[in-house]
């Protein structure tokens, strides 16, 4: 009894303290955030949460560390040094990680953790002797921990990895000054510069060399070339470079649209996507998600502005071309109805794709053009086979132009989706036109012994009339009055003839879901 009564003081005792770590950590957290921008600082508050989410219900132990070491990424990002450390550890008590392990060791090196850092850079460097940039990181923390010997070793290692890098070349200059060989660090920077002339930081440390070997004229005359530049040599960082993208960008702005997104905030994803395109307004690919975003949001005059003006930056866009078609495919206004297939037939002179296809084909079927139509479904099948829709709509454009070819392609698409109520519709109906009643009465007689409605009456009405049951199909067809259908039928049938489409001019059947 004593020993269960420890143990449990000693679990309250972890949750109290844990609680109390969690209030430490807020409080630091909203310390650092609160010179921050208001967005961005909301942003990085849900960064958190959802590390927190998943750290508590996920049982992969490698998604844990994932969670808490992309959040430590997106503080890294924005030089919230202390934070991106915390998440970092966070990370490695998840599951040892080289990535989060390497990215550690640059944030304690960065807040002047240096002999930390260098234990973890060693670690990096034994689970992946590959890793230049892990090398030379080593190398720099134990030249300023003041071990010259262990970083002469290790930016061997990297010159090995990479003997074009004048970034090591130059710290393996700074291991000879510190021991007092002026003379091989003037050899490694001439050589770092040859490579880099670019890097102002190598002129300053050519400088400086030239004056402890006591040639003060050399010295000026480096020190006097691009005195405000202080570039540093360029180092092939990955990982670093991951950390970089996440930063107050476009991209992160980016993140915070998907996050958004994910939870149904259609306003916070357009305000994200808009804080995206005014820092690279230059990106077509991010205008065409912002008018997306407008659009689903019921701006859909702001998506089409947005979509012009990403034309105005690329006017070989397929995909912006598409994008403007889609948005003003609706509309009644003649001049975008000229606009959007306008622009549908651009994005298909550009790029030829199922998108745009099947709306170049639903624009055909909506001005009863179907003879054009065809040509376009017929593409949309080769580059789809597989896709009933691309049947069924080739099947329907083709019974439009009176062609019985369409049998085929409707048999195709219930081929390929046999539970398709109205592909077996129109089936019924085209096998009634093209002299096949048997079979029009079989199928319709089924479709609707399932569901009777004015749809089934009026297509065993078709059947029956190509079958010369003029009576029958009569009273189906009086029975689903006023439907367009029944009127077209029974107009025929008082003329002792069957229609030569089975559906009404004015009927929705010829109309592309597109355009619905």
């Amino acid at each position: 009894m004593l020993a269960q009564t420890r143990r449990a003081c000693h679990l309250s005792a972890v949750a109290a303290a844990l609680v109390v770590s969690m209030e430490i950590v807020a409080m630091a957290e909203s310390r650092q955030l609160a010179d921050l921008p208001p967005a961005l600082a909301a942003t990085l508050r849900e960064a958190r949460d959802e590390a927190e989410r998943v750290a508590s219900n996920s049982t992969d132990a490698s998604a844990r560390a994932a969670a808490w070491g992309n959040l430590g990424m997106l503080y890294h990002a924005h030089r919230l040094r202390f934070l991106a450390r915390d998440a970092y550890v966070q990370a490695l008590a998840e599951a040892e990680t080289v990535r989060w392990r390497y990215l550690l060791g640059i944030a304690l090196a960065e807040l002047g953790e240096i002999e930390r850092a260098a234990e973890g850079f060693r670690l990096v460097t034994t689970a992946t002797p590959g890793n230049m940039p892990a090398w030379y990181r080593l190398g720099v923390s134990l030249l300023l921990s003041g071990d010259l010997t262990g970083a002469q070793t290790a930016l061997d290692q990297a010159l090995g990895l990479d003997g074009d890098s004048a970034l090591v070349l130059a710290a393996l200059a700074d291991v000879a000054s510190s021991r007092g060989d002026h003379r091989v660090a003037l050899g490694l920077l001439t050589r770092a510069v040859e490579l880099e002339p670019e890097a102002g930081q190598l002129a300053y440390k050519l400088a400086m060399t030239h004056r402890a070997l006591g040639d003060v004229e050399r010295a000026t005359a480096w020190l006097a070339r691009s005195p405000d530049n202080r570039l540093a040599p360029k180092i092939d960082d990955p990982v670093l470079l991951d950390v970089a993208q996440m930063s107050r960008s476009a991209r992160f702005y980016e993140i915070a649209a998907d996050w958004a997104l994910g939870r149904g905030d259609l306003t916070g994803a357009v305000d994200a996507l808009k804080s995206a395109v005014a820092l690279a307004p230059e990106d077509v690919g991010l205008a065409l998600r912002l008018a997306t975003a407008l659009d689903d949001a019921g701006l859909g005059a702001l998506a089409v502005v947005e979509t012009r003006r990403a034309l105005t930056l690329d006017d070989q866009s397929a995909a912006a071309w598409y994008r403007l078609a889609w948005l003003l495919r609706r509309s009644d206004a003649p001049s975008d109805i000229v606009a959007a297939e306008d622009a549908i037939g651009r994005a298909l002179a550009v790029a030829d794709g199922p998108r745009a296809r099947a709306l170049a084909g639903a624009f055909d079927m909506r001005s009863a053009r179907y003879s054009s139509a065809i040509g376009h479904y017929q593409r949309l099948a080769a580059l789809v086979p597989g896709d009933a829709y691309a049947h069924f709509w080739l099947g329907i454009a083709r019974l439009g132009a009176e062609d019985c070819a369409a049998r085929d392609s409707l048999d195709e698409a219930l081929r390929l989706r046999g539970d398709w109520g109205e592909a077996h519709i129109a089936m019924a109906r085209a096998d009634a036109l093209c002299g096949f009643p048997e079979a029009a009465r079989n199928r319709a007689a089924t479709l609707r012994s399932v569901q009777d409605s004015p749809e089934t009456r009026i297509t065993l009405a078709f059947a029956e009339a190509a079958g010369r049951g003029s009576d029958a199909a009569s009273r189906l067809a009086t029975s689903a009055l006023p439907h367009p259908d029944a009127k077209l039928l029974l107009d025929a049938l008082a003329a002792d003839a069957l229609p030569a489409r089975p559906f009404a001019p004015q009927s929705r059947w010829w109309l592309p879901p597109e355009l619905r």
